[in-house]
């Protein structure tokens, strides 16, 4: 398991041409305060803490580091290399899919002085990189070097999206969060993770990654990466092959099932075999050739791409041979039921008669530990884990997290961490719809059932009525629930 090594929107004006320099001069120390919400009193917010991570100005008044340095922030400074002074700083674009972000030191001579590095290209397996930073230990800049072992997509512990990753075997450790990756003077990466169980071995976010988060922010918006929406399995057994009509063993991989609405649910169908995506041939282990050597998932393919872009796929369908065109305009959040990890926002909720009822999200997993997905409920961590694409009759689940004890309550209290599946009879299919139908309700009494079968039963009037005594006597601000 990997860990988080710990320890913005504008337009990026930035020269793939800007001269090769010193690294030294354009490194930076970050020193950021934060402050998590609790997801499972979702309106208190954890005392502050200090994060201290590592950086280099990619341009000329702009730094790149890791989002999980700057998440969830309060208060930023900035320290550039050999001056003991601390600047205050601001977050000018973050994407935490990509465990990424530019900053900013806004006092007109901070910059004075530095070349901005230079961004190279996606590096060979076996090249020599240098890593720099600050690690926890000391102030000085610290340098570690290694060679690239491996080049692939795999999950950012940040925000637990897959995208292409370097992973290489030099030495990165608390503090180097956010320090280039240096090969030949120029920054192949940002070195992001490590790997708990292993020596020496870390991960850095490659350059085709830091140039998607470039291009997406000149329009002065973030969008994200897009996401198909589509399962599949790899076809490997010969029977397969000759059922679907596929000519050649081993290519290619079948389409079990996509999200409803999805860019994948608009042209491919169960039972399709996808043979080339975006003019890349599928093996039928479900990965493809991107380089001279290097292999990773098909998932690559799409997440490259920006919000918005189209992809050709070549396909079987009934023995036929065909090409469709899917355009890439949804993101993983919006076709889940559960999301990733959240930064950067409070927690939603909402408390009627009591209960408080909150949208499922890997955050609220979380309060279970680190082992969540062993010490969390099954009916909770199994749509995550397994089968996480929103369906026509749900796009998210909503839980009832535990009752705050009233009298317009009695005797449910022992209702805790149970999905609320209808209310009046009416399925609920996501977090605003559960808000609606229990507001628009107009009869004496409300029926919420929960999955486990229990059925909660509330005085309408009651229910209403009692909620600025529960909000008061708990302390939960009344402006800070969604309405």
């Amino acid at each position: 398991m990997c860990t988080k090594v710990c320890t913005a929107a504008v337009i990026l004006l930035f020269s793939a041409s800007s001269p090769a320099t010193e690294v030294d001069q354009a490194m930076v120390k970050i020193y950021a305060t934060s402050a998590d919400p609790n997801y499972y009193i979702p309106w208190i917010i954890e005392a502050p803490y200090e994060v201290f991570g590592s950086g280099c100005v990619i341009d000329e008044e702009l730094i790149l580091t890791n989002a999980h340095v700057v998440s969830n922030l309060t208060y930023l400074q900035v320290r550039r290399e050999g001056d003991p002074r601390r600047y205050t700083g601001r977050v000018v674009a973050i994407s935490h899919e990509a465990d990424l972000a530019l900053l900013t030191v806004d006092d007109p001579g901070f910059f004075d002085g530095i070349t901005p590095l230079e961004l190279g290209s996606l590096p060979k397996t076996m090249e020599q990189v240098t890593v720099y930073g600050y690690p926890v230990g000391g102030d000085a800049l610290s340098t570690t070097q290694g060679v690239i072992s491996r080049i692939e997509t795999s999950n950012y512990t940040h925000s637990n999206l897959s995208l292409l990753s370097v992973q290489l075997d030099a030495a990165i450790n608390p503090g180097n969060s956010g320090g280039p990756a240096i090969v030949n003077g120029k920054v192949i990466g940002v070195a992001m993770q490590s790997r708990t169980l292993a020596e020496n071995i870390g991960y850095v976010v490659p350059v085709p990654v830091i140039r998607h988060f470039f291009d997406d922010i000149e329009d002065g918006s973030y969008d994200g990466f897009p996401s198909a929406g589509l399962a599949y399995q790899d076809i490997s057994n010969p029977a397969v092959t000759e059922m679907y009509g596929i000519g050649e063993e081993q290519l290619g991989v079948l389409i079990t099932g996509t999200s409803y609405r999805s860019p994948a649910s608009d042209v491919l169908v169960e039972g399709d075999v996808i043979l080339e995506l975006d003019g890349y041939a599928i093996a039928g282990d479900g990965t493809v050739q991107i380089a001279s050597g290097i292999r990773t998932t098909l998932d690559y393919l799409i997440t490259r791409r920006q919000v918005g872009e189209a992809v050709p796929i070549l396909i079987v369908r009934d023995g036929s041979t065909m090409t469709v065109e899917m355009t890439l305009d949804e993101t993983f959040e919006d076709l889940c039921l559960v999301p990733h990890k959240e930064y950067d926002r409070l927690p939603q909720y909402f408390i009627y008669g009591g209960l408080v009822f909150e949208p499922l999200s890997l955050n609220y997993l979380e309060s279970w530990g680190s082992e969540w997905y062993s010490n969390a409920l099954d009916y909770l961590s199994m749509p995550y884990r397994y089968n996480n694409w929103r369906t026509e009759d749900r796009s998210r689940i909503v839980i009832i997290t535990y009752i705050l004890p009233s009298e317009v309550n009695t005797g449910y209290q022992v209702v805790r961490n149970e999905i609320a599946a209808s209310v009046n009879g009416e399925p609920v299919s996501g977090f605003y719809h559960l808000i609606q139908l229990l507001e628009n309700t107009d009869g004496e009494f409300v029926t919420i059932r929960t999955n486990l079968g229990k059925m909660i039963i509330l005085d309408r009037q009651e229910a209403i009525a009692a909620n600025d005594e529960i909000l008061a006597r708990y302390g939960i601000p009344a402006d800070r629930q969604v309405e």
